[in-house]
């Protein structure tokens, strides 16, 4: 099935982190019509509580209008190379598996190792197109099998949808990792 996804967005942070009401709800739901896109992920750094309290509010109150996938922002060190580290997005997706992009390629260091259980990249980053080297990382995306995005990193509400990707979610299953 082919969506329209801002994969990589700071919601909780928006509203400080206070619990998801239906008004919260109804608010974001907005703005990602707003922005054309089907659905976001919610990667709050370090923390996925937000983002599954946001789906929970969203299937329960306003059910089958967009797709929230819960998710969260996190550090990774490669043990190949720990001075490489980057900021990966790992999203829960339906059916219960786990898809992990790559994020800002290039903003901590101009080296892009890709350690297995990494599904996509970002090619395409709202805040940080000045330092992603696009043919690199397209080379890179093409070497090891990744999926591409275009995101928005949204940090504010009306950032949401500044990039985004349209994206065969059943791809994106297929890919992911089963938590079970």
């Amino acid at each position: 099935m082919k969506v329209r996804l801002d994969l990589h967005t700071h919601v909780g942070e928006m509203f400080g982190f206070q619990p998801p009401t239906p008004e919260i709800a109804e608010t974001v739901i907005a703005q990602i019509r707003d922005a054309g896109l089907d659905g976001i992920g919610v990667t709050d750094r370090w923390r996925i509580d937000w983002g599954l309290d946001l789906h929970r509010v969203v299937e329960r109150h306003f059910p089958d209008q967009v797709l929230i996938i819960p998710g969260r922002e996190i550090d990774v060190r490669p043990a190949s190379s720990p001075f490489d580290g980057y900021h990966c997005v790992e999203l829960y997706l339906p059916g219960g598996r786990l898809f992990r992009n790559y994020c800002h390629p290039g903003y901590y260091t101009p080296n892009v190792v890709i350690e297995e259980g990494v599904h996509g990249i970002e090619i395409g980053n709202f805040h940080h197109d000045w330092h992603i080297r696009r043919p690199q990382v397209e080379k890179v995306a093409k070497q090891h099998d990744l999926l591409t995005f275009s995101v928005s990193d949204a940090n504010v509400l009306h950032e949401i949808g500044a990039q985004s990707t349209e994206v065969d979610l059943d791809e994106m299953i297929r890919r992911a990792i089963p938590l079970d």
